[in-house]
């Protein structure tokens, strides 16, 4: 009867992922991969058979940590059969999940002078990313208590939690690994760390770009719901693209052999302190293949002034949502996989087009629900040979009651420029690009949230899109589609 079920779940799962999917290139020699892990365990649980191939090939593999992994409560509390850790204890954590990467890394015949271990804090990286550019602004972990990395064997030991110091250590190791392919968490990926580390990459990659590297960059995927079921080990079985990422990427299949997945099982379980309460979940990862996404960096289509926008050439960033009753995430880094994921409740999506001197957004929300809602849409521009730290990180909310708030970090703003329109279930957002960092920004780095209260039902992934180059001159009209009123830019507070 299980096995039947089993048979039944991937019959179903096949339909809802008919996706073609091609084969990633076979490594050769002349690779130099780097593989970026939010917390020890990722490398293996998303490319343990990368790993195993790349170094068949004789190619030069390297993983970087973004953490130690020293915040899983749930896991650390069961492990030790105890309801209260000290920071000490958590430091030990750190120093025990570290082992367990390198051993797990051994198993795949990667030798540990090829690991690097950053050492910032888990949990937390997604804060300092959203929170931490100012020099003023440090993080502390609630578990460790530490605001600096206190690993002393760490690339990153005494470097401060703040966002700069990741950007620039991510940078150095590139400059120095000099990789042409990279293995990142997707954007998209219900882990907040997966999401920072995304972010970071990306970041870092646009940085080097001066320096002649132009890796290609692989998504793979860890947390998105119950994307990997059946749970437990199924060597024989095939994942799939999640049915609301199909059109996420272009995903790229790397089948392994049954002694690669089998050596790729036997590492998951060398992650002994997560294996305490997700060892089901894990092992569902070590499957006949492994599944990547590419995602282009896509351009904001620059329209001429005079033209109506014609939404239907512009960028989008869909929303997702999580769905409720279901436990917090913050207990426990693998608990993200408990809950499922579905189409979002207020928030559609957020398309961009540009015009002239601005960046125009339109927010679009659902029904109801999505008119009571606090939107909060945030907006990092990105210039080639610029500190990106002391660029703009503008957030800005729409009340319900139609309300603007601005903000540069934790800075609110008064004279921003910004003008918001709202139409049946669309918020239209023209953003003037020096409040980005001025016209010649070439990169914009955004996300959207919709949240009622302290609730936060919808957002969308971090996306990274290019901007084209700017015409002169101011935007004399927001215009939206022949089907919707043409409305002034000054209609900035209409209600919701």
């Amino acid at each position: 009867m299980y096995r039947f079920l089993v048979t039944l779940w991937l019959i179903i799962a096949t339909a809802a992922s008919a996706v073609a999917q091609t084969s990633l290139p076979p490594f050769t020699a002349n690779d130099r991969v780097v593989i970026v892990a939010p917390h020890p365990d990722d490398e293996v649980l998303g490319t343990g058979g990368v790993i195993q191939q790349a170094l068949a090939a004789g190619a030069d593999v390297r993983v970087i940590y973004l953490t130690y992994g020293d915040h899983n409560q749930i896991a650390f509390k069961l492990y030790r059969h105890t309801l209260f850790l000290r920071a000490r204890q958590y430091l030990a954590f750190g120093e025990q999940r570290h082992a367990e990467g390198t051993s797990a890394t051994n198993l795949l015949g990667l030798p540990a002078d090829h690991l690097t271990f950053l050492g910032y804090p888990d949990w937390f990286t997604l804060e300092i990313w959203r929170d931490s550019w100012d020099p003023a602004d440090l993080v502390r972990s609630d578990a460790t208590r530490a605001t600096a990395v206190p690993y002393k064997d760490a690339f990153g030991y005494q470097h401060p939690y703040r966002a700069a110091s990741i950007e620039a250590d991510m940078v150095t190791l590139l400059r120095k690994f000099r990789p042409t392919m990279i293995f990142v968490p997707h954007p998209a990926d219900t882990n907040r760390d997966h999401r920072s580390a995304a972010n970071f990459l990306r970041l870092a990659a646009l940085d080097v770009v001066a320096d002649g590297l132009h890796p290609t960059i692989y998504y793979y995927l860890v947390h998105f719901g119950h994307w990997s079921r059946p749970y437990h080990y199924h060597p024989e079985l095939e994942l799939k693209p999640p049915t609301l990422l199909l059109d996420d990427g272009d995903w790229q299949t790397v089948p392994l052999t049954r002694d690669q997945t089998e050596k790729k099982y036997k590492a998951i379980l060398l992650n002994r302190t997560q294996t305490t309460i997700g060892q089901y979940f894990l092992v569902s990862l070590a499957r006949a293949n492994e599944l990547f996404a590419t995602i282009d960096v896509t351009t904001v289509p620059n329209l001429p002034l005079d033209l109506p926008l014609d939404w239907r050439k512009a960028v989008r960033n869909k929303a997702l949502v999580f769905v409720p009753g279901e436990p917090a995430q913050k207990l426990s880094e693998h608990v993200s996989t408990t809950p499922a994921v579905a189409e979002s409740i207020a928030l559609e999506q957020t398309m961009f087009l540009r015009q002239g001197s601005g960046l125009i957004a339109q927010i679009e929300l659902k029904n109801r629900l999505g008119k009571r809602t606090n939107v909060h849409l945030l907006l990092y521009g990105y210039k080639r040979g610029e500190d990106f730290a002391k660029l703009p990180k503008i957030k800005i909310d729409i009340t319900p009651f139609g309300d603007l708030h601005v903000y540069d970090g934790d800075k609110r703003l008064s004279n921003h420029g910004i003008t918001v329109t709202s139409v049946a279930n669309r918020l239209f957002v023209r953003v003037p690009l020096q409040l980005l960092g001025g016209d010649a920004i070439d990169h914009v780095f955004t996300a959207t949230r919709a949240n009622f209260g302290e609730i936060t039902p919808d957002d969308t992934a971090w996306r990274l899109f290019a901007l084209s180059d700017g015409q002169t001159g101011p935007t004399a009209f927001l215009i939206v589609p022949t089907h919707q009123p043409r409305l002034a830019p000054n209609a900035f507070r209409a209600r919701l």
